[in-house]
C-alpha cells in the first residue's frame, strides 16, 4: 500500500462525516402543523431523510473509521515503520474501541462475548440529527437560532451552525458512553495523531472537513 493509497482512505472518512453533516439551513425545513385550532412546526432536522437512511450515514462513518485500522498496519509494515503503534493507539483510546465494536457488531450481528475490545459491548440508540451551535473563541462571540415561516432554521450572530447524524452510544446496560458524532472527532483526531508520528504530511488544504473543525 501506497502513503497515497493510505491517505485516500484518511479522505474516505472526511468525506463520510462530511456527508453526514449539513451546513445550508435551507435543507432543513420542519414540518408545518396547521388546523383550525393550531399552526405549528415540528422540527428534527432530518431534512427529510428517513431513520434508515440516517442509520446507514451513521454506519459509513464507522465503517471507514474502523476499517483504517488494518490498512495502517499493512502499510507501516510495507514502510518500515512499527505495526505495533497502530494496536497501541487504539489501546489508549476508548473511542477508537468503540468504533471498532460499532462496526464488527454491523459486520456480525451481534456482540462478542468477550465484549469486544472496549469491554463494553457498545451499541446505538436513537439515530438522528441534530442542530450544534458553536460561538467562536472570542469574547462575546454568539449564536441563537430562529425557524423561518417555512420552518427553516435561522442563524443569527457570529458563531456557527451544522446538523449532524449522531446517536446515544450505551454498553450493555444501557449506560451512555456518549454521542457518537464527539467520538467519532476523536476518532479522526487520533488517527490523524497517528500518521504525523508516522511521518505522514497531511496536506492543510485536506486536513478534516469543515464539519470537524465546528
Amino acid at each position: 500500500m501506497t502513503q497515497d493509497e493510505l491517505l485516500n482512505r484518511l479522505y474516505r472518512i472526511y468525506a463520510a462525516v462530511g456527508a453526514s453533516t449539513e451546513f445550508d439551513m435551507a435543507k432543513l425545513p420542519g414540518r408545518i402543523i396547521r388546523d383550525e385550532k393550531v399552526v405549528g412546526v415540528f422540527q428534527d432536522f432530518s431534512g427529510g431523510l428517513t431513520e434508515h437512511e440516517l442509520s446507514n450515514a451513521a454506519q459509513s462513518v464507522i465503517h471507514n473509521i474502523a476499517s483504517l485500522h488494518d490498512h495502517l498496519k499493512k502499510w507501516a509494515r510495507s514502510n518500515g515503520k512499527d505495526a505495533g503503534q497502530v494496536d497501541t493507539a487504539c489501546a489508549n483510546s476508548l473511542d477508537l474501541q468503540i468504533v471498532r465494536d460499532l462496526w464488527d457488531q454491523d459486520k456480525h450481528g451481534g456482540d462478542r462475548s468477550d465484549g469486544g475490545f472496549s469491554k463494553r459491548s457498545p451499541r446505538l440508540i436513537e439515530v438522528r440529527r441534530q442542530m450544534t451551535l458553536t460561538t467562536q473563541s472570542k469574547a462575546d462571540s454568539w449564536v441563537t437560532m430562529t425557524l423561518g415561516p417555512k420552518g427553516e432554521p435561522v442563524i443569527h450572530g457570529d458563531g456557527s451552525a451544522k446538523a449532524i447524524i449522531t446517536a446515544d452510544v450505551v454498553d450493555k446496560n444501557g449506560q451512555k458512553l456518549g454521542n457518537l458524532f464527539e467520538i467519532e472527532e476523536r476518532c479522526v483526531r487520533a488517527w490523524e495523531s497517528l500518521l504525523v508520528d508516522f511521518g505522514v504530511a497531511l496536506p492543510m488544504n485536506k486536513r478534516g472537513p469543515e464539519s470537524l473543525s465546528g
